[in-house]
């Protein structure tokens, strides 16, 4: 096939992973057959042009030639000086000349002087070369210079090395850094150098006699150069002295070959790495009077886009950028309408929400656009990582930032300070935990009242069939739905650091949202500070029934995040001792002592086992514990477990599915009938589970 014929891509399906948190592959750029190597006229045509419009010395013009990919249309190119190949490209001291075009990637070689290596480099005056370890045994490669001979605007570099053993040790120093650094391999392997690398002809000069050689070097893209090479299997060092172009023709007629039987992925990744977008430095032009050298200029590009770059975008505004092409992504797709993709961008008034039958509560489009980046239809994943891959092939798309993107488009309701806006994106972006990711749950239109009653529904079934902590839809859509109000009024925070921060409860704002999804007083708060927020009112703290809490001194009592954290302690945990002296206050704060004392007693038990002796092994493992003692602490403990079981389950029966009709028999039942024995207690349980599960 010609190198003008059009073949047609070959991809290949890629497995989505899926573990605790969602990762996507990114979704290769499809493989496509390969032209072939030019023809030697051709490239010599070329080199001849690029000696008479740059006053390139033949050896530069014939690096030149012998790595582009297309020297034909190169030449055109050079002939037309409206052809946008050919680029002026304006730097400090003057204007740097370059040809846009493909390369090979076996024609080209990263710098062995990768900048990025710089502090690592053993020097001479530190380490005697040789003298060392492997970092040192050379001396490092020089900076490149204009070559002897040549004028300083002429567009080629040269470079002196002891021999080719240095410059192969200085390519490996520099493969390993980059390699361990800046590793760019998955995703040239996937897509291919997507941007174009810099080049420039080096001559390398060998202090041992052997003739100089010249290659196309990098000076902008080395670690993209690097990882191709080792995607590819080249040794760089080699590059400059390898010029079989049969051997190379043959490389080529091969992986066509594997790319029509039906090639694997090796060879598809191959394919997308043979070639490179480079821009070729081929001329420098001084300011009139100007002094600036084509190397100091080859610099100062450098700096430019490495030293004094633009100011990073930052978070907010990469997150900003991803979510809008994701909503594109969808809407292209059909997967959403436009007047959604108007909603879900924030782009629609509160009025054209309400108009076009879309909610004007903001928690329940935060919760609408949750429930979009977490949607688990194999359509969705494949339009989000479709989306995130067109700007950036190295973000790892997993829960992280599908939360970043859902919180980008969820601020787009809140107005105000924009440093507080800020502090809301770093705190809201933490509230969307595991559950959320990993559950089945959609976002429903329901109304706050409808969805706290099928939530506690969830929470009394979880209890009677015994879970400790699975809950059901309806709570995990309440949750994050009450993530907006709590989060925005700021009273849930996510860790603020350990600087003067007295906060000793570093969960997240998930992890919170979670304990309290776990039993009915959760519930109500969760509903309540949907109430409260809707309204327009501080949040108030509610009780195990759900009805508002009042201090004596303050009136009502108002959530912050020390009583959230406080209130729902994770599991096992001491919740916050409660002021009152009533018997329910009694109660709780017994439980927290119980839990504290558990805690102490687990932290004593880890204190015993490791304390060591002399030889390294812990002390109760040689010496144990009397005997006596351990007897009394297990007959303790049987008698603390065999009560816990119990507790346990009067917990399940006082707060499952049947616990409201329990108590309303109970209270109708005369003084007589309050001597009923556990067995009968227990029967009436077994009746009730057994006529529902009739139902």
């Amino acid at each position: 096939m010609s190198s003008g014929s059009i073949a047609k891509p070959r991809t290949i399906s890629m497995t989505i992973s899926i573990a605790n948190a969602k990762e996507y592959t990114v979704l290769p750029r499809p493989a496509e057959r390969l032209p072939d190597y030019a023809h030697t006229k051709a490239r010599q045509t070329l080199a001849e042009k690029l000696e008479e419009a740059f006053q390139l010395s033949k050896s530069a013009a014939t690096a030149i030639s012998n790595a582009v990919v297309d020297p034909a249309a190169v030449r055109k190119s050079i002939n037309d000086t409206a052809d946008p190949t050919v680029e002026s490209i304006a730097v400090p001291g003057g204007m740097l000349l370059g040809i846009r075009t493909a390369v090979w990637a076996r024609r080209v070689m990263p710098d062995a002087r990768n900048p990025r290596t710089l502090p690592s480099r053993r020097h001479p005056f530190a380490v005697e070369p040789g003298t060392g370890a492997e970092d040192s045994k050379f001396r490092p490669v020089p900076e490149p210079r204009t070559p002897a001979g040549v004028g300083p605007e002429i567009a080629e570099l040269a470079v002196q090395i002891e021999n080719r053993e240095h410059l192969h040790w200085a390519s490996q120093q520099a493969a390993g850094y980059v390699l361990a650094n800046n590793n760019w391999k998955e995703s040239i392997a996937s897509q291919g150098v997507m941007e174009s690398v810099y080049l420039v002809a080096m001559t390398y000069c060998h202090d041992d006699g052997v003739e100089p050689v010249t290659t196309l070097t990098t000076v902008d893209g080395s670690s993209r150069v690097t990882a191709t090479h080792d995607i590819l299997g080249i040794r760089s060092s080699d590059v400059p002295y390898d010029d079989q172009d049969t051997k190379f023709r043959a490389h080529l007629r091969r992986l066509n070959e594997d790319y029509e039987r039906g090639a694997d992925k090796p060879t598809l990744d191959a394919l997308r790495c043979e070639r490179i977008p480079a821009l070729i430095l081929v001329g420098f032009v001084p300011y009139h009077s100007g002094t600036t050298g084509f190397p100091t200029a080859v610099k100062s590009i450098v700096a430019l886009r490495h030293v004094d770059p633009p100011t990073p975008w930052g978070d907010g505004p990469e997150n900003e950028s991803l979510a809008d092409e994701v909503l594109d992504e969808l809407r292209r797709r059909s997967l959403i309408t436009d007047i959604q993709h108007t909603y879900y961008a924030g782009s629609c008034t509160k009025a054209e929400a309400r108009a076009a039958h879309l909610s004007d509560d903001p928690a329940i489009r935060a919760s609408e656009i949750v429930g979009l980046m977490t949607n688990p239809d194999q359509r969705f994943r494949t339009a989000i990582r479709v989306a995130v891959t067109s700007q950036s092939t190295r973000k790892r798309i997993g829960t992280k930032l599908l939360n970043d993107l859902a919180t980008a488009l969820i601020l787009r309701a809140v107005a105000g300070d924009p440093a507080k806006a800020d502090q809301v994106r770093r705190y809201l972006r933490f509230a969307f935990g595991k559950a959320v990711h990993n559950q089945v749950w959609q976002s429903t239109s329901r109304d706050t009242e409808t969805l706290v009653n099928e939530a506690l529904a969830e929470v009394r079934q979880a209890l009677a069939n015994g879970s400790v902590d699975e809950r059901g839809p309806a709570s995990l859509e309440l949750a994050v739905r009450a993530a907006y109000p709590l989060v925005v009024s700021g009273r849930l925070n996510a860790d603020r650091g350990s600087a003067n921060n007295d906060q000793p409860d570093r969960r997240t704002p998930a992890e919170v949202l979670d304990a309290m999804r776990q039993d009915a007083q959760g519930i109500h708060q969760l509903g309540q500070a949907l109430r409260d927020f809707a309204e327009g009112r501080h949040i108030r703290a509610v009780s195990e029934d759900g009805a508002i809490k009042v201090q004596a001194d303050a009136g009502e009592q108002m959530v912050n995040d020390i009583y959230l954290r406080g209130e729902f302690p994770p599991a096992g945990k001491a919740r916050a001792r409660r002021p009152g002296d009533s018997a329910t206050d009694r109660y709780h704060n017994a439980v927290s002592a119980m839990a504290t004392a558990v805690s102490a007693l687990v932290k004593a038990f880890d204190d015993l086992r490791g304390v060591d002796g002399d030889d390294g092994r812990a002390l109760v493992e040689t010496k144990g514990v009397d005997q006596r003692a351990c007897m009394a602490w297990r007959e303790s403990l049987t008698q603390i477990d065999d009560e816990l079981v119990l507790w346990s389950a009067t917990h399940r029966r006082a707060n499952g599915v049947n616990a409201d009709a329990r108590r309303a028999v109970e209270e109708a039942t005369s003084p007589e009938d309050d001597a009923v024995d556990v067995t009968d207690e227990w029967e009436l349980e077994s009746d009730e589970t057994g006529s529902q599960a009739a139902e």
